[in-house]
């Protein structure tokens, strides 16, 4: 491969670089957010924020790749930083400069790069935010200013480095830090307390709703909720704040009171693609510390026996009807990324006897004993092990899901809905 020339101003770039006293520190949620945004959008399995040291590059956040750093001179960034716009390579075998470099080659067998500079707070571009696949594959317009949008974020995140050091200093003292752990801990037992009253209670007919929530941590990004617009339309959703904790709680708070009315966003409640299309522009991330949430939205029918969705990016509800499984899959992206989404709604039959099933991502990335995951796939196949018994079952998923990892702690927020249908 052709190694990337020394950029006209690598002096003052290192030691803008050296001054963030950034490398070599530990994962962070803020990073590892937008890394893992960025593979969701473009659906790509690689994904990271490198830096450029004077002879590697080192990722501050990084998805599908275990390396934690590579040489600088096998490095695609270290071409990227020469530039003040994105370096878009859509086929790495048909490009002189990667051809034979040896990520191409072997592992991680990279075809398709799309890296943009990140500048630090002093103007030089001491890294990149970049994208990767397997396949080749191009970025149209759109899909460029995404990018862009991820990399300005990232660029943020790297200005608030000194910030946030210096934050991190003043709560060394330990009493004040046992005082204050003392004081989050009584706070967020009372905003668990309060998140938790918000959920409904399970209903029994005319359509039977039974649930199972399990947070993991004192506060979660999941909500869920359903209530009759009137003696005929009964609307259902679920939403999954990316990370948890207080952050994503309040987040997701927020969404439920526009949900109930309490804000004014301009919601038609009956609309599920009207519904989802208002909340993105109501909550751009811009403005919400960088938090979008897939979300699915849906109201059934009981005069036709049909359901009307909308699924922005939430994984796919299962619809179980006599031995036979729907996947109810995505009518658009997540909310609260691209301004100006549309979305649209899908409508699917009902029929008596049928059971739907809503859940978020926590309930099915969990790693399971052997190391594998138990994937959609996994919980689909404990779903229709317990589908067919009479009564609610979610109780019996989740414990299913419990012994499949070998134990009773999630990472992430479980959700889990049933919706029996007389």
């Amino acid at each position: 491969m052709i190694v990337a020339a020394e950029p006209v101003d690598e002096a003052e770039r290192l030691a803008e670089l050296q001054a963030l006293e950034v490398l070599d520190t530990p994962a962070e949620d803020r990073f590892n957010r937008i890394v893992e945004l960025a593979a969701r959008v473009f659906h790509v399995p690689i994904a990271y924020v490198s830096l450029i040291d004077a002879d590697r590059q080192w990722f501050k956040a990084r998805c599908g790749i275990e390396a934690v750093q590579t040489s600088r001179d096998v490095s695609f960034c270290a071409h990227t930083i020469l530039q003040d716009e994105p370096l878009i390579v859509n086929d790495t075998l048909l490009d002189p400069r990667f051809c034979d470099s040896p990520l191409v080659v072997d592992e991680p067998h990279i075809r398709f790069y799309a890296g943009h500079p990140l500048a630090g707070p002093g103007g030089h571009n001491v890294g990149t935010l970049c994208l990767a696949d397997r396949v080749p594959r191009t970025l149209d317009k759109t899909e460029l200013e995404i990018l862009a949008r991820l990399a300005a974020m990232a660029e943020h995140e790297l200005g608030m480095v000194s910030l946030i050091r210096t934050q991190r200093e003043l709560l060394e003292t330990k009493t004040h830090l046992l005082e204050a752990q003392q004081r989050l801990q009584n706070e967020l037992a009372e905003a668990a307390a309060y998140v938790q009253s918000l959920l409904p209670p399970p209903l029994e007919k005319p359509v039977r709703i039974d649930w199972q929530y399990v947070s993991s941590s004192e506060l979660g990004g999941d909500f869920f909720g359903y209530r009759w617009l009137d003696e005929n339309r009964l609307a259902v959703y679920l939403l999954d704040v990316m990370g948890h904790g207080v952050g994503a709680a309040l987040f997701s708070t927020s969404v439920e009171s526009a949900l109930r009315g309490n804000a004014p966003v301009g919601l038609a409640f009956d609309d599920p693609a009207a519904v989802v299309t208002a909340l993105n522009a109501a909550f751009p991330m811009e403005e919400n510390g960088g938090r979008f949430f897939s979300m699915f939205y849906g109201i059934y029918h009981r005069r036709d026996h049909s359901l009307l969705y909308a699924n922005a990016g939430h994984p796919p509800p299962l619809l179980f009807n006599d031995g036979q499984v729907s996947n109810l899959g995505s009518t658009g992206m997540v909310v609260g990324v691209m301004p100006n989404t549309k979305y649209r709604a899908d409508r699917i039959a009902i029929p008596p006897g049928s059971r739907l099933y809503l859940y978020s991502d926590g309930a099915f990335e969990v790693e399971l004993p052997d190391g594998e995951m138990l994937f959609t796939e996994g919980l689909q196949d404990i779903i229709s092990r317990v589908s067919k018994h009479d009564g609610p079952q979610t109780a019996e998923i989740l414990r299913l899901i419990r012994e499949a990892q070998g134990k009773t702690e999630f990472k992430d927020d479980v959700s889990i809905l049933e919706l029996a249908f007389d």
